[in-house]
């Protein structure tokens, strides 16, 4: 291959390999190992740094629980990546506190065993390179790195690993190529998420993540998710337009250079996990797409802290609590943080064409307008299926929130 870019060859050389989602089940972890798995991540529920998900996400563990997981995959040759994925750490990193904190859990996660870290702020990376040289540092998907240019910025700083802008450019292959030739760093792309295509949400909804996950006290509702979750079931074709990756089309992305692959999400059951990474190792997926892209729906129980609804949104003199039931409501329909039976939504991979990402190839999704290409809509409607009593019932309560908020109505203003 003589004339291909020295960094194209050199990634195209790596075996494919996944970063997981951590969930702590110690039994899952002996299972991972016959999977091409590199590395789980995550972080401690409270750290006082802010993070890339609110603390009522949190799986809860402590310390000692910590020190006994990230043995079981160092046994198996899998690392532990922590998340200091913050969008924004609201100007607290310039004092002294934060600085403390900040030295002090980087000291503890070194005598844990911690030997990667993952970060989304280009002063946390030099931090980071400059006192604990030790730790191998990735950029997170919260940096929106989606141009060669942005790309370079970051192995400049010191990233040995980016997290590319999945969202947006997952199907932009002449983006994609353009920046895997202009660095030497390991790229790593999500192949699982289902947020909205170049979503428009996305920097209030990582800031909202960031201060949700710090050390305040304050009211968390997750406006952008609920969003973006009822403009899916008003409009099927999103669930199509999301730029998830197939099991099937990662020979696509490895033919690029691209062998490394993160899988979400953090906190969901470990049948749910396992199945995601059996499916993207065998490259092979038959029935629902849906049990691989979504966070939520789920038939087995999602591990929470004891009195979790009281502990994050008993906030009676920020909102009144008894206003919040339909978002309640919406959580025990969606199954957010309870089981379901079965999964109301069905995005069946048999009705998804063979040749789907032909669909995309010379098109710059970005520079479109949707309605006048309909790719996605007609596909949508052959395979996306969602129960007519679920999404009539599940709008309804999106519409009672949504007057609550809008019109004031949660906070008796």
């Amino acid at each position: 291959m003589p004339n291909e870019p020295t960094s194209a060859v050199r990634a195209a050389l790596r075996p494919t390999r996944f970063s997981l989602a951590a969930n702590y089940d110690t039994e899952l972890v002996p299972k991972l190992a016959a999977y091409p798995v590199d590395e789980v991540y995550g972080k401690f529920p409270t750290d006082g740094i802010s993070g890339g998900r609110p603390r009522y996400l949190a799986t809860p563990f402590t310390e000692a629980d910590l020190r006994c997981y990230i043995r079981l995959p160092d046994h198996h040759g899998i690392a532990f990546n922590y998340l200091l994925n913050g969008a924004c750490f609201g100007n607290r990193e310039w004092t002294r506190p934060w600085q403390k904190r900040m030295t002090a859990l980087l000291t503890k996660l070194d005598g844990l065993g911690v030997r990667r870290v993952t970060v989304s702020t280009p002063f946390l990376l030099e931090l980071v390179k400059r006192r604990f040289p030790e730790f191998k540092v990735s950029v997170g998907i919260y940096a929106q790195v989606d141009t060669p240019r942005r790309a370079r910025f970051w192995e400049d700083l010191g990233a040995e690993a980016i997290v590319l802008e999945s969202f947006s450019i997952n199907r932009n292959f002449s983006r994609l190529a353009a920046i895997r030739q202009a660095v030497r760093c390991d790229l790593e792309l999500i192949a699982n998420h289902v947020c909205l295509m170049n979503c428009p949400m996305q920097t209030y909804h990582q800031n909202g993540f960031a201060h949700a996950s710090d050390e305040t006290d304050t009211l968390f509702i997750d406006y952008c998710f609920m969003r973006c979750s009822r403009q899916r079931l008003s409009d099927p074709s999103q669930f199509i337009k999301s730029t998830w990756i197939r099991p099937e089309d990662l020979a696509v992305y490895e033919a690029m250079g691209y062998t490394s692959f993160k899988l979400l999400e953090r906190g969901i059951p470990s049948m749910e996990l396992l199945r995601r990474v059996k499916a993207y190792s065998e490259r092979r997926f038959v029935g629902n797409l849906a049990e691989l892209l979504l966070s939520y729906g789920f038939k087995n129980p999602v591990h929470k802290e004891s009195h979790w609804t009281l502990r994050h949104f008993w906030k009676p003199r920020q909102v009144n609590p008894l206003r919040l039931k339909p978002m309640l409501d919406l959580a025990r329909l969606q199954g957010w943080f309870s089981p379901l039976q079965e999964c109301p939504i069905r995005v069946d991979a048999q009705q998804i064409p063979e040749n789907f990402l032909d669909g995309f190839r010379g098109r710059d999704c970005a520079s479109m307008d949707c309605q006048a290409c309909g790719y996605c809509e007609r596909v949508a409607g052959q395979a996306v299926l969602i129960s007519p009593e679920y999404r009539t019932e599940v709008l309804r309560k999106y519409a009672d929130m949504d007057d609550a908020m809008a019109m004031g109505g949660l906070w008796g203003v």
